[in-house]
């Protein structure tokens, strides 16, 4: 058995293990559970509270600047920003709570029961029964910049004692958008996480594995939360007190195409003298995941958006593909342009490479002689393949060369055009929007049926057989036989870009047909 066919039916063999894996041990369901205050843990509990509101149900809309806030008896409907000439949602559907919400339990508490929202008069006042004590709780948004905002919660204690006040949650639930309403995308790259005090290091949580399943729960006490932050590629929500001690709760929330999450700070339960009122702030940032916003709010949130190890590449594809766009009017023609750029920028080791693997080609018959010709002399059989690989001018190592440099550059360009919000509900031909795949049949019967996918994606296609073809010209002339491995990756590669952003796919595909030009004039000029 070759050693080509082997690695096939490895990877065949692993990917029946891992399918039958998360087939015969699904995660398992968590109990309903609450916080323990004085442990610090999650233990079982069927506690209710009686909570008793007066309101006067409303709507109105707030214009801050870049934000549009839709206002209700609850809290935020609807969030809407501008950026750069153009009105972008972050928050309208399928949300667990309304936005920035105040509650007066834990938010652990919903995954056992209905928790009911502290519900608020037009002048944003809501008196508060809670266990017999009468409190007067008020909300105020109030515009800070661009795309920050703060909101400030007054609390009083309406009676002539000492009372025992046990805090207040402020919500902010998923998902965020552009395009909410679309649950085949709305839970995709969904993230939170909070900002550690001391380091202003970003903590993910709610982290997904495929053979632990999804983290349910997460809670972080006061001492180690700075604030606490939620995005996915296009757009970003900070939310950091500015006073009060608070705790960070965050919940995964399962759905048929993803999971949805919540988070919240939680403020720790305090003794309010007779009357007293007591103020808290919070600091709010809303818009999109761009350096240039995250750095007005500070703490670092830069890191959300800074490219990681590859920034320098990161920052020059942006500004490339926005030169490109400035040049032509159209998104879909700055990613083709931005495409046939970095091929043109790679050419020459690419052009290299390609010749030196034509090369060995030709002498692989040449190679096989002296391999058998020396097959008890391995110092002598090297030897004469090192000269022959010196006489030719062919190079092993030099194949992998250009292959190595458009790894990284294909992995900044990936969050580049991945997290690029410009291209939200931009087309190109029959691309109706070039952040998402290029679906043009949908067969709704197929969902969840087995693994085959229920969305008919023409460019993972094209650029498949374009792949074939160019593993077809890049061996039909050789010596040797066709191997497995060589036929199987575009099939592979396939699958993995099925679901990826159209933008994305559509660069990897003019890179492929580029490649199969390429080689077609290599085979031609290179004889020998």
């Amino acid at each position: 058995m070759s050693r080509e066919i082997r690695l096939l039916l490895f990877l065949v063999i692993w990917l029946g293990i891992v399918f039958a894996f998360t087939l015969l041990f699904p995660p398992l369901p968590q109990q309903n559970k609450q916080i323990n205050k004085n442990t610090n843990q999650l233990i079982l509990s069927s506690e209710t509270r009686l909570v008793k509101y007066k309101t006067n149900p409303y709507s109105y809309v707030i214009k801050m600047s870049n934000i549009t806030l839709t206002l209700n008896e609850k809290g935020v409907d609807s969030i809407y920003f501008s950026y750069e000439g153009r009105d972008y949602e972050l928050s309208l559907s399928n949300k667990i709570f309304p936005q920035l919400s105040l509650l007066v339990d834990s938010v652990i508490l919903y995954t056992n029961q209905v928790i009911d929202v502290i519900e608020f008069s037009r002048d944003g006042v809501s008196e508060v029964n809670i266990n017999g004590n009468r409190f007067l709780i008020s909300r105020k948004f109030a515009p800070v910049s661009d795309n920050i905002l703060e909101l400030e919660v007054r609390v009083k204690n309406q009676q002539s004692k000492p009372v025992v006040f046990e805090g207040i949650s402020l919500v902010f639930s998923g998902p965020l958008g552009p395009d909410t309403s679309d649950e085949h995308f709305a839970y995709m790259n969904l993230r939170t996480g909070y900002i550690e005090k001391g380091t202003t290091n970003f903590i993910d949580t709610l982290t997904t594995s495929i053979f632990t399943g999804t983290e349910r729960y997460s809670i972080k006490g006061h001492e180690s939360v700075l604030g606490i932050w939620m995005e996915n590629r296009y757009t970003v929500v900070g939310v950091v007190p500015l006073n009060g001690e608070y705790r960070a709760e965050f919940i995964s929330k399962e759905t048929k195409y993803g999971y949805n999450k919540l988070m919240s700070l939680r403020l720790t339960s305090r003794i309010l003298s007779p009357n007293a009122e007591e103020k808290y702030r919070f600091r709010i940032l809303l818009g999109p995941r761009k350096n240039e916003v995250l750095e007005t709010f500070g703490i670092g949130f830069t890191a959300l958006e800074d490219g990681g190890i590859l920034k320098p590449i990161y920052d020059f594809l942006k500004f490339l593909i926005k030169l490109f766009y400035n040049l032509t009017g159209s998104w879909g023609a700055a990613v083709i342009l931005i495409s046939i750029a970095i091929k043109i920028l790679l050419e020459p080791l690419s052009i290299k490479s390609a010749v030196s693997m034509k090369r060995l080609q030709l002498i692989a018959p040449k190679i096989k002689e002296i391999q058998e010709k020396y097959k008890d002399d391995p110092r002598k059989m090297n030897a004469e393949i090192a000269e022959l690989y010196r006489i030719y001018g062919a190079n092993p190592a030099s194949g992998c060369l250009p292959l190595l440099l458009q790894i990284p550059i294909f992995i900044a360009l990936y969050n580049v055009l991945s997290g690029f919000i410009e291209l939200k509900g931009q087309s190109l031909l029959w691309i109706k929007d070039l952040t998402k795949p290029d679906t043009v049949l949908y067969i709704k019967e197929l969902e969840g049926f087995f693994i085959l996918p229920a969305s008919i994606n023409l460019l993972p296609i094209i650029m498949t057989a374009i792949s074939l073809f160019q593993t077809y010209i890049t061996s039909s002339k050789a010596q040797t036989q066709q191997t497995a491995v060589m036929w199987i990756i575009p099939i592979v590669f396939m699958f993995i870009f099925w679901n990826l952003p159209s933008a994305l796919v559509l660069y990897w595909t003019i890179q492929t047909a580029l490649s199969v030009v390429e080689q077609y004039l290599i085979n031609r000029i290179v004889k020998y």
